[in-house]
């Protein structure tokens, strides 16, 4: 499986095809302060196009989709904190298990602000990221040495990603949940991503092939010298720069408009 069985597919029939993208390190740059990322020129535009085309496409981030919506809008679905919120059309779900939890998130983030100091910490109010991108050893230690503290003190759910570690409420839900729960009708998928919170969303749809429910699909990484090496088992297909994702969204869209 890979691209070229995605794009074959998605000629056969746009109409039952699935794109989802991560956003960080996939369709933008990665860069020190995360308020200021943004999408690589024309990746919204080529979404957009690709979605009044296809049957679904969708960002799956670690984001809030508030901060996606900045970027992406109908008929692009939006699947913010790993599939704790979810926006469709002009709706916005969210998770159960997160309004359960949003004191104790707040709370937290509080502490965090405290300790580390607000540019360190990203409030999503429903989840916080710790970054410690270029930080000394010993504050990387003290962050993940906190992190731990604090998810056996209240039960959230702590979490490594791309220099950070993450906390979240207690809850089984993933970017591959999101994924599949996006698939319906769907015959054949493709999913960018970059970092160890979209390896659920890789294997989801591995399994998903195996067990006959999609016809073809491709993963594909975005690699950097950050990137887990556990990544690379599970993608089909590899590139380096978001911009080499820009190139195969476009030959998906024209594919998908010649058929």
């Amino acid at each position: 499986m890979g691209l070229d069985d995605v794009l074959h597919a998605l000629r056969a029939d746009p109409a039952r095809a699935a794109v989802f993208s991560d956003l960080d390190g996939t369709l933008s740059l990665i860069v020190d302060d995360p308020d200021t990322v943004v999408p690589v020129d024309g990746a919204p535009q080529c979404l957009t196009a690709l979605a009044e085309t296809i049957g679904t496409v969708a960002i799956v981030s670690g984001r809030p989709v508030a901060f996606l919506e900045r970027f992406f809008a109908p008929p692009i679905e939006l699947s913010g904190l790993y599939g704790l919120e979810h926006r469709t059309g002009d709706r916005l779900l969210v998770d159960s298990t997160a309004i359960e939890w949003l004191p104790v998130m707040s709370t937290v983030a509080n502490d965090a602000r405290v300790v580390f100091g607000t540019e360190a910490v990203e409030d999503k109010q429903y989840s916080i990221t710790v970054h410690y991108r270029g930080a000394d050893e010993p504050f990387v230690a003290d962050v993940l040495a906190w992190a731990d503290t604090v998810a056996a003190e209240t039960g959230l759910d702590a979490r490594s990603a791309k220099m950070s570690v993450e906390l979240h409420p207690p809850t089984s839900r993933s970017k591959g949940d999101a994924v599949e729960d996006l698939l319906t009708g769907a015959t054949s998928a493709v999913y960018f991503g970059d970092d160890t919170g979209d390896l659920p969303a890789f294997t989801r749809l591995a399994e998903l092939h195996a067990a006959g429910s999609l016809d073809a699909y491709a993963v594909v990484l975005v690699r950097s010298h950050e990137t887990d090496a556990e990544l690379h088992e599970h993608a089909t297909d590899v590139v380096d720069t978001p911009e080499e994702v820009l190139q195969i969204l476009q030959s998906m869209l024209d594919a998908a408009s010649s058929s």
